[in-house]
């Protein structure tokens, strides 16, 4: 019987140090992309991967698997792996917007409203 060892199973782990992971955070995505090219393409890939899950974190993943190979993302997530290879591409050649979140960006924000009684 195979075990998964319990890292593999926690998704939260991020596959940098606390001080690169800092330096990423405090670039644009474009720069952050250049300063995690002179990781190896494998860390790349699970740090690509690790910011593709944080909703918060997409646009920087987006743009580190970018400079990703389509068999690096494949190995580190499977089909996810592909699939984020493929949006990668395609972001990096649009404005950068995602489509799910395009028709987001024009409604007018929930407001709370006050019953008199």
């Amino acid at each position: 019987m195979n075990r998964v060892a319990p890292e593999s199973l926690n998704e939260d782990i991020c596959p940098v140090s606390e001080e690169t992971f800092q330096v990423l955070m405090r670039q644009n995505a474009t720069s952050a992309a250049s300063v995690a090219h002179s990781l190896p393409e494998d860390q790349r890939a699970r740090l690509a991967v690790f910011c593709y899950r944080k909703a918060h974190l997409r646009q920087l993943g987006f743009a580190i698997a970018a400079s990703c190979s389509r068999r690096a993302l494949v190995e580190e997530a499977g089909h996810a792996g592909e699939l984020l290879f493929q949006q990668s591409r395609a972001v990096s050649s649009s404005t950068g917007v995602e489509p799910y979140l395009a028709a987001r960006t024009h409604r007018r924000p929930v407001t709370l409203c006050s019953i008199k009684g």
